[in-house]
C-alpha cells in the first residue's frame, strides 16, 4: 500500500462552539485550506508546517491567544503551529485568517532556526505571501 506524501503546508480548525459564528469561522478557514492545497502542488520545505485555527466558544474555551507551536515529530518533520481566533468582530476574515497563517509561518521559521532544522522557510511564505497577492483568493 502506498502512503500519501505529506503536504508541506496544512491547515486544520478546532470549533470551541457549534453556533452560527463558529460555522462561519470554519467555512472561512476551510476556503483557505482548499487555496492552500492549490498553491501547494509543486511546493517542497525541509520542516512540514501544519497550521491549527481554534476557534474561540463557550463548549471548548482557548486557553491561549496569539500564536504558539505546537507538537512537532521528528520522524515526519512536522512541526504543528496553533493560532488562537478569539469571537471579535472582525471587518476582513479571510485577509485576518492570512496574515493569523503567515504569522504561523514565521513561528515555524523560528523553530526550525532554533532546532537546526532549516534556515528558513522561504517556499512556506512565498506560497502564503502568493495567496495575498492573488486578487481570486477573496472569491
Amino acid at each position: 500500500m502506498l502512503s500519501e506524501i505529506e503536504p508541506a503546508l496544512s491547515i486544520g480548525a478546532i470549533l470551541g462552539d457549534s453556533d452560527s459564528e463558529s460555522m462561519a469561522w470554519s467555512r472561512q478557514i476551510n476556503a483557505l485550506s482548499q487555496k492552500v492545497q492549490n498553491a501547494r502542488q509543486d511546493i517542497t520545505s525541509p520542516l512540514r508546517v501544519n497550521v491549527v485555527f481554534h476557534v474561540d466558544g463557550k463548549l471548548v474555551p482557548n486557553e491561549f491567544v496569539g500564536i504558539r507551536t505546537g507538537s512537532f515529530s521528528r520522524k515526519r518533520s512536522m512541526l504543528m503551529i496553533q493560532a488562537a481566533i478569539t469571537l471579535d468582530h472582525v471587518d476582513d476574515i479571510p485577509r485576518y485568517l492570512r496574515r493569523l497563517l503567515e504569522a504561523s509561518i514565521v513561528e515555524a521559521e523560528i523553530f526550525a532556526r532554533k532546532r537546526k532544522l532549516a534556515a528558513g522557510l522561504p517556499e512556506l511564505l512565498t506560497l502564503v505571501k502568493d495567496l495575498a497577492q492573488n486578487p481570486v483568493i477573496d472569491d
